[in-house]
């Protein structure tokens, strides 16, 4: 499972972008890229990457994974906002609560360590069946021009559809492991998104190129470390440099089962 999200930056001025990417263990950082398909293929090659990629419903990401999952938050801050927005408006509130009671069901049949595959099966079946008889009243129609609620409502209900016909909101019950949303890595893009509002951003591309690298390491180290200090990456830090072989690289030759090597000492 790949968990991916991105937001804004700029290099020298110019517009560009911050993607986060994060396995369990791993966490990789691209400081001024393009949020475009050349930038995917180069970290997610869809030769090699056969696992599932969470993510929000951006354009980029559509059809890209073999099975995807998106985010959840992202569809519920948006009934949310419409119930809490128009109160007088009685559909929109009924729809946020049977919303949010499927989303509920989903994280339960998610955690229910009794049901094998098949079993895993029947609850997505049964889900979807009841989301489509949600939306059913509302999809297919044409979203009103220059009326914001009812455009944004009948937009929501057309995505709904359309991500479940593309089997995307329900894998996180399918596949232990794989998280409903990704708000951990919404988190992770918080201090970039302080940095940049800040107007902390990078001058040069090569600077843009040191910070993916180190905030990169900085963050699959605070993944990994049971305690997460200065001490404690100094510490891994000097076993790097005294034994010729990275935290990273160990984990990467026991993917690939085989022996770590030794990298020479050239400090």
């Amino acid at each position: 499972m790949v968990a991916l999200d991105e937001t804004g930056w700029s290099v020298g001025g110019e517009a560009c972008s911050l993607w986060a990417f994060a396995t369990a263990r791993q966490r990789v950082f691209l400081f001024g890229c393009r949020k475009d398909d050349a930038t995917l293929d180069a970290v997610l090659p869809p030769e090699v990457f056969a696992g599932v990629g969470v993510s929000d419903d951006a354009a980029v990401y559509r059809g890209r994974f073999a099975r995807a999952q998106k985010c959840w938050a992202h569809l519920l801050r948006k009934a949310i906002r419409l119930a809490l927005l128009y109160p007088r408006e009685p559909p929109y509130r009924r729809f946020l609560d049977r919303l949010l009671a499927l989303y509920h069901d989903a994280q339960r049949a998610a955690e229910d360590g009794r049901l094998g595959e098949a079993g895993r099966k029947r609850r997505v079946a049964e889900l979807e069946g009841r989301l489509c008889e949600l939306c059913q009243p509302y999809w297919g129609e044409t979203a009103p021009a220059g009326q914001p609620p009812a455009r944004d409502f009948t937009n929501l209900v057309n995505e709904l559809m359309r991500l479940v016909l593309a089997e995307e909101l329900f894998t996180f019950v399918l596949v232990p492991g794989v998280e409903a949303t990704n708000n951990a890595m919404e988190r992770q893009l918080r201090g970039p998104a302080l940095d940049r509002k800040a107007g902390r951003t990078n001058q040069t591309a090569a600077g843009a190129h040191r910070r993916s690298v180190i905030v990169s390491v900085l963050e699959s180290l605070r993944a990994n470390l049971g305690k997460f200090t200065l001490a404690s990456v100094l510490e891994e830090v000097g076993r790097w440099l005294s034994e010729g072989v990275s935290f990273f690289a160990r984990q990467w030759q026991a993917a690939l089962g085989t022996e770590p090597t030794v990298e020479p000492n050239t400090s």
